[in-house]
């Protein structure tokens, strides 16, 4: 899978665990997107046909309906809850397998 990285999961382990699974990974610390708004996030993703993935589910739900109500398309989103609870939040490991599920 050809993936997008927001801010919020941009990170080392992650890019690595993602990219050991076999998946092409783009992080917005290499293409000069760090620090944009989520919408740039997205704008980014879908100008590159590239599925993002997110941690700040809400914000992204949201953002997804806007899109639609105003016709645009993107590649998709994989939306991770994380409520800062190591008891219940995915760990990289496991957000790595889940997407590899997908794929």
């Amino acid at each position: 899978m050809r993936l997008y990285l927001d801010d919020d999961l941009d990170g080392n382990i992650l890019i690595s665990l993602l990219q050991h699974a076999g998946h092409a990974v783009v992080s917005p610390c290499v293409v000069g997107t760090r620090g944009v708004l989520d919408p740039a996030h997205l704008r980014y993703a879908a100008d590159h046909d590239l599925v993002l993935l997110t941690a700040p589910a809400k914000d992204f739900l949201a953002l997804h309906a806007q899109w639609q109500q105003e016709g645009q398309e993107h590649s998709g989103m994989l939306l991770v809850y994380r409520e800062n609870n190591p008891q219940r939040d995915m760990t990289f490991q496991e957000m790595a397998r889940a997407v590899s599920r997908l794929d």
